[in-house]
Protein backbone atom coordinates (compact mmCIF):
# COMPACT_ATOMS: atom_id res chain seq x y z
CA UNK A 1 0.00 0.00 0.00
CA UNK A 2 1.51 3.14 -1.18
CA UNK A 3 2.51 5.23 2.25
CA UNK A 4 0.85 8.59 2.52
CA UNK A 5 2.44 12.04 3.08
CA UNK A 6 2.66 11.76 6.57
CA UNK A 7 4.32 8.35 6.81
CA UNK A 8 7.12 9.57 4.25
CA UNK A 9 7.71 12.21 6.56
CA UNK A 10 8.55 10.23 9.16
CA UNK A 11 11.36 8.59 6.70
CA UNK A 12 12.91 11.86 5.86
CA UNK A 13 12.95 13.84 9.21
CA UNK A 14 16.37 15.33 9.65
CA UNK A 15 17.60 16.65 13.17
CA UNK A 16 15.91 19.81 15.07
CA UNK A 17 17.37 22.04 16.44
CA UNK A 18 14.98 23.00 19.60
CA UNK A 19 16.78 24.63 22.44
CA UNK A 20 17.90 27.27 19.78
CA UNK A 21 14.44 27.83 18.32
CA UNK A 22 13.35 30.25 21.48
CA UNK A 23 15.86 32.87 20.86
CA UNK A 24 16.71 32.24 17.15
CA UNK A 25 13.92 34.25 15.88
CA UNK A 26 13.85 37.30 17.96
CA UNK A 27 14.42 40.32 15.90
CA UNK A 28 16.50 43.15 17.30
CA UNK A 29 17.55 46.56 16.32
CA UNK A 30 21.39 46.74 14.99
CA UNK A 31 23.08 50.05 13.82
CA UNK A 32 26.40 50.30 12.37
CA UNK A 33 26.14 47.01 9.93
CA UNK A 34 27.83 48.91 7.25
CA UNK A 35 31.13 49.50 9.58
CA UNK A 36 31.09 45.60 9.79
CA UNK A 37 34.21 44.36 7.48
CA UNK A 38 32.27 42.43 5.31
CA UNK A 39 34.09 40.21 3.42
CA UNK A 40 32.10 38.29 0.51
CA UNK A 41 28.82 39.18 -1.10
CA UNK A 42 26.58 37.73 -3.53
CA UNK A 43 22.85 38.12 -4.37
CA UNK A 44 20.14 37.47 -6.48
CA UNK A 45 16.72 38.59 -8.34
CA UNK A 46 13.40 36.91 -8.53
CA UNK A 47 9.89 38.41 -9.76
CA UNK A 48 12.15 41.73 -9.91
CA UNK A 49 12.43 41.54 -6.63
CA UNK A 50 16.95 42.61 -6.25
CA UNK A 51 18.07 40.60 -3.01
CA UNK A 52 21.73 41.17 -1.39
CA UNK A 53 23.42 38.82 0.65
CA UNK A 54 26.82 39.48 2.38
CA UNK A 55 28.93 37.69 5.06
CA UNK A 56 32.67 38.06 6.51
CA UNK A 57 33.00 33.97 5.52
CA UNK A 58 32.73 32.63 1.98
CA UNK A 59 31.46 29.16 3.61
CA UNK A 60 28.58 31.15 5.43
CA UNK A 61 27.99 32.74 1.99
CA UNK A 62 27.81 29.59 0.19
CA UNK A 63 25.48 27.74 3.45
CA UNK A 64 23.12 30.93 2.41
CA UNK A 65 22.84 30.23 -1.13
CA UNK A 66 20.78 26.59 -0.28
CA UNK A 67 17.87 28.80 1.34
CA UNK A 68 17.56 30.72 -2.35
CA UNK A 69 14.36 30.54 -3.73
CA UNK A 70 13.50 28.87 -6.60
CA UNK A 71 13.84 29.79 -10.06
CA UNK A 72 16.23 32.92 -8.77
CA UNK A 73 18.56 34.58 -11.04
CA UNK A 74 22.23 35.80 -10.20
CA UNK A 75 22.46 39.64 -9.09
CA UNK A 76 25.32 41.49 -8.97
CA UNK A 77 24.40 45.02 -8.69
CA UNK A 78 25.20 47.53 -5.79
CA UNK A 79 21.54 48.63 -5.67
CA UNK A 80 19.72 46.33 -3.14
CA UNK A 81 15.83 46.25 -2.36
CA UNK A 82 16.73 44.05 0.64
CA UNK A 83 20.02 43.33 2.36
CA UNK A 84 21.09 40.15 4.36
CA UNK A 85 24.36 40.24 6.33
CA UNK A 86 25.73 37.19 7.74
CA UNK A 87 27.90 37.76 10.78
CA UNK A 88 30.21 35.04 11.68
CA UNK A 89 31.83 35.49 15.52
CA UNK A 90 35.61 34.31 16.25
CA UNK A 91 36.36 31.12 17.98
CA UNK A 92 35.73 32.13 22.01
CA UNK A 93 38.56 31.89 24.21
CA UNK A 94 36.19 29.36 26.74
CA UNK A 95 36.28 27.21 24.20
CA UNK A 96 32.75 27.71 23.87
CA UNK A 97 30.96 27.88 20.59
CA UNK A 98 30.04 30.86 19.24
CA UNK A 99 26.73 32.40 18.32
CA UNK A 100 26.78 34.02 14.93
CA UNK A 101 24.43 36.46 14.17
CA UNK A 102 21.80 37.09 11.18
CA UNK A 103 20.63 40.58 9.99
CA UNK A 104 17.58 41.41 7.51
CA UNK A 105 18.05 44.52 6.62
CA UNK A 106 19.19 46.44 9.60
CA UNK A 107 17.25 44.18 12.18
CA UNK A 108 18.39 41.00 14.26
CA UNK A 109 16.60 37.90 12.36
CA UNK A 110 18.42 34.77 14.82
CA UNK A 111 21.22 34.00 16.46
CA UNK A 112 23.21 30.44 17.08
CA UNK A 113 25.98 28.43 16.97
CA UNK A 114 24.47 26.49 14.05
CA UNK A 115 24.66 27.60 10.82
CA UNK A 116 21.56 25.52 9.79
CA UNK A 117 19.25 26.98 12.17
CA UNK A 118 20.58 30.34 10.21
CA UNK A 119 19.85 29.32 6.82
CA UNK A 120 16.32 28.19 7.67
CA UNK A 121 15.74 31.24 9.52
CA UNK A 122 16.68 33.04 6.04
CA UNK A 123 15.01 30.63 3.71
CA UNK A 124 11.78 31.68 5.24
CA UNK A 125 12.72 35.40 5.66
CA UNK A 126 13.85 35.76 2.44
CA UNK A 127 10.74 34.66 0.37
CA UNK A 128 8.69 36.93 1.95
CA UNK A 129 11.01 39.40 1.29
CA UNK A 130 10.75 38.62 -2.34
CA UNK A 131 7.06 38.53 -1.67
CA UNK A 132 6.94 42.32 -1.07
CA UNK A 133 9.86 43.70 -3.00
CA UNK A 134 8.46 41.90 -6.41
CA UNK A 135 7.54 43.52 -9.04
CA UNK A 136 3.94 43.59 -11.12
CA UNK A 137 3.22 40.06 -8.73
CA UNK A 138 0.81 39.28 -6.09
CA UNK A 139 1.76 37.10 -3.43
CA UNK A 140 -0.85 34.76 -1.83
CA UNK A 141 -0.55 32.17 0.83
CA UNK A 142 -1.45 29.12 -0.81
CA UNK A 143 -0.78 25.98 -1.97
CA UNK A 144 -1.31 26.00 -5.93
CA UNK A 145 -1.10 22.26 -8.52
CA UNK A 146 -2.93 22.20 -12.06
CA UNK A 147 -5.26 20.00 -13.29
CA UNK A 148 -6.10 19.84 -16.98
CA UNK A 149 -4.40 22.89 -17.80
CA UNK A 150 -5.80 25.30 -15.38
CA UNK A 151 -4.27 25.73 -11.52
CA UNK A 152 -6.32 24.50 -8.44
CA UNK A 153 -5.20 27.64 -5.66
CA UNK A 154 -5.91 26.75 -1.84
CA UNK A 155 -5.64 29.87 0.45
CA UNK A 156 -4.49 29.17 3.72
CA UNK A 157 -2.47 30.27 6.28
CA UNK A 158 0.56 28.62 8.05
CA UNK A 159 -0.64 25.33 9.94
CA UNK A 160 -3.95 25.45 7.80
CA UNK A 161 -2.48 21.94 5.90
CA UNK A 162 -2.69 23.51 1.90
CA UNK A 163 0.96 21.58 1.97
CA UNK A 164 -0.40 18.16 3.22
CA UNK A 165 -3.14 18.67 0.21
CA UNK A 166 -0.97 19.99 -2.63
CA UNK A 167 0.76 16.53 -1.53
CA UNK A 168 -1.58 14.40 -1.96
CA UNK A 169 -3.02 15.80 -5.15
CA UNK A 170 0.47 15.76 -7.09
CA UNK A 171 0.68 11.79 -5.85
CA UNK A 172 -2.90 12.03 -7.73
CA UNK A 173 -2.12 13.43 -11.04
CA UNK A 174 -2.14 17.42 -10.36
CA UNK A 175 1.24 19.06 -11.18
CA UNK A 176 2.92 20.43 -8.34
CA UNK A 177 3.23 24.47 -8.54
CA UNK A 178 3.91 25.68 -5.13
CA UNK A 179 2.74 25.25 -1.35
CA UNK A 180 4.08 28.09 0.11
CA UNK A 181 2.99 31.51 -2.63
CA UNK A 182 -0.09 31.81 -5.75
CA UNK A 183 2.20 34.01 -7.94
CA UNK A 184 -0.33 35.86 -9.68
CA UNK A 185 0.83 38.18 -12.28
CA UNK A 186 -1.24 41.57 -13.66
CA UNK A 187 -3.61 38.76 -16.01
CA UNK A 188 -4.29 36.75 -13.31
CA UNK A 189 -2.02 33.72 -13.89
CA UNK A 190 -0.25 32.05 -11.79
CA UNK A 191 3.66 31.40 -11.73
CA UNK A 192 6.08 28.22 -10.59
CA UNK A 193 7.18 28.81 -7.18
CA UNK A 194 7.97 25.05 -6.55
CA UNK A 195 10.29 24.98 -3.22
CA UNK A 196 10.73 21.83 -1.92
CA UNK A 197 7.73 21.13 -0.59
CA UNK A 198 7.74 21.28 3.34
CA UNK A 199 4.99 19.48 5.96
CA UNK A 200 4.88 19.59 9.70
CA UNK A 201 5.53 16.09 11.79
CA UNK A 202 3.66 15.67 15.14
CA UNK A 203 6.04 18.43 16.47
CA UNK A 204 5.09 21.00 14.59
CA UNK A 205 8.63 21.07 13.04
CA UNK A 206 8.94 21.61 9.25
CA UNK A 207 10.32 18.47 6.93
CA UNK A 208 11.00 19.07 3.74
CA UNK A 209 10.04 16.04 0.95
CA UNK A 210 12.24 16.10 -2.33
CA UNK A 211 10.89 16.49 -5.75
CA UNK A 212 11.95 12.75 -6.04
CA UNK A 213 10.19 11.07 -3.15
CA UNK A 214 7.26 13.97 -3.85
CA UNK A 215 6.67 12.12 -7.50
CA UNK A 216 4.73 13.50 -10.21
CA UNK A 217 4.70 16.80 -12.30
CA UNK A 218 6.79 20.22 -11.62
CA UNK A 219 4.87 22.93 -13.27
CA UNK A 220 7.10 25.03 -15.37
CA UNK A 221 4.85 27.92 -16.74
CA UNK A 222 2.33 30.26 -15.71
CA UNK A 223 -1.15 29.12 -16.42
CA UNK A 224 -4.58 30.55 -15.68
CA UNK A 225 -6.30 29.85 -12.51
CA UNK A 226 -9.63 27.56 -12.85
CA UNK A 227 -10.39 26.73 -9.01
CA UNK A 228 -9.63 28.61 -5.67
CA UNK A 229 -10.64 26.33 -3.27
CA UNK A 230 -11.44 27.22 0.54
CA UNK A 231 -11.03 24.45 3.08
CA UNK A 232 -9.91 23.90 6.19
CA UNK A 233 -9.35 19.43 7.96
CA UNK A 234 -12.11 18.35 10.10
CA UNK A 235 -12.17 15.39 11.13
CA UNK A 236 -15.14 12.79 10.23
CA UNK A 237 -15.96 15.89 7.70
CA UNK A 238 -17.27 15.42 4.12
CA UNK A 239 -16.72 17.80 1.48
CA UNK A 240 -19.86 19.30 0.39
CA UNK A 241 -18.43 21.99 -1.85
CA UNK A 242 -20.44 25.50 -1.84
CA UNK A 243 -20.06 28.30 -5.14
CA UNK A 244 -19.35 31.28 -3.80
CA UNK A 245 -19.54 34.44 -5.73
CA UNK A 246 -16.49 35.95 -7.36
CA UNK A 247 -17.04 38.87 -4.82
CA UNK A 248 -16.69 36.73 -2.09
CA UNK A 249 -13.68 34.37 -4.05
CA UNK A 250 -11.61 37.43 -4.23
CA UNK A 251 -12.06 38.35 -0.43
CA UNK A 252 -10.52 35.22 0.08
CA UNK A 253 -7.65 35.63 -1.76
CA UNK A 254 -7.12 39.36 -0.50
CA UNK A 255 -7.86 37.61 3.44
CA UNK A 256 -4.56 35.40 2.79
CA UNK A 257 -2.65 38.05 0.66
CA UNK A 258 1.08 39.21 1.78
CA UNK A 259 -0.17 42.07 4.24
CA UNK A 260 2.65 44.17 2.96
CA UNK A 261 1.08 44.03 -0.66
CA UNK A 262 -2.78 43.63 0.41
CA UNK A 263 -3.44 47.51 -0.01
CA UNK A 264 -1.78 48.32 -3.53
CA UNK A 265 -4.32 48.94 -6.19
CA UNK A 266 -2.93 46.31 -8.72
CA UNK A 267 -3.77 43.51 -5.55
CA UNK A 268 -7.40 44.46 -5.80
CA UNK A 269 -7.87 44.09 -9.86
CA UNK A 270 -5.65 41.27 -9.98
CA UNK A 271 -7.66 39.25 -7.26
CA UNK A 272 -10.80 40.67 -8.66
CA UNK A 273 -10.20 39.11 -12.31
CA UNK A 274 -9.08 35.86 -10.82
CA UNK A 275 -11.72 35.51 -8.69
CA UNK A 276 -13.98 36.58 -12.02
CA UNK A 277 -12.39 33.72 -14.10
CA UNK A 278 -12.18 30.98 -11.38
CA UNK A 279 -14.96 29.09 -9.57
CA UNK A 280 -14.28 28.73 -5.44
CA UNK A 281 -15.43 26.01 -3.72
CA UNK A 282 -15.61 26.37 0.08
CA UNK A 283 -16.10 23.20 2.24
CA UNK A 284 -14.83 21.29 5.14
CA UNK A 285 -12.54 18.34 4.22
CA UNK A 286 -11.81 15.32 6.04
CA UNK A 287 -7.83 13.53 5.10
CA UNK A 288 -6.42 15.31 2.46
CA UNK A 289 -5.76 11.93 0.24
CA UNK A 290 -9.63 11.43 0.42
CA UNK A 291 -10.43 14.88 -0.73
CA UNK A 292 -7.42 14.75 -3.50
CA UNK A 293 -9.25 12.29 -4.90
CA UNK A 294 -12.56 13.79 -4.58
CA UNK A 295 -11.61 17.22 -5.85
CA UNK A 296 -10.05 16.04 -9.07
CA UNK A 297 -13.56 13.70 -10.12
CA UNK A 298 -15.31 16.84 -9.46
CA UNK A 299 -13.40 18.96 -11.72
CA UNK A 300 -13.11 16.74 -14.37
CA UNK A 301 -17.14 16.35 -14.36
CA UNK A 302 -18.29 19.53 -14.06
CA UNK A 303 -17.00 22.47 -16.41
CA UNK A 304 -16.04 25.88 -15.04
CA UNK A 305 -18.58 28.50 -14.93
CA UNK A 306 -19.02 31.70 -13.14
CA UNK A 307 -20.10 31.29 -9.70
CA UNK A 308 -23.28 32.94 -9.60
CA UNK A 309 -23.88 31.95 -5.71
CA UNK A 310 -25.67 28.62 -4.15
CA UNK A 311 -24.29 24.91 -3.94
CA UNK A 312 -22.76 22.98 -6.41
CA UNK A 313 -23.07 19.16 -5.46
CA UNK A 314 -25.03 17.93 -8.42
Amino acid sequence: MRANCANTLCATRRKTLDKYAARSYTRRPMINLDQLEWTDYSGFTLFGARIGIRSNNVAALAALARGFPPHWKTYSGSSVDWQYSLWLAPPTRSGRRPFHTLYSNAEQLARSPEIETLVSAFERDVQLAVAQKARRRVFVHAGVVAWNGRAIVIPGKSYSGKSTLVCELVRAGATYYSDEYAVLDDHGNVHPFARQLALRDENHANQKLSFEELGGKIGKRPVSVGTILVTKYRERARWRPKLLTPGLGALELLANTVTARSGQPLVLEVLTRVAINARTLKSARGEADVLAGELLRYLGSHNPTRATGGNDNT
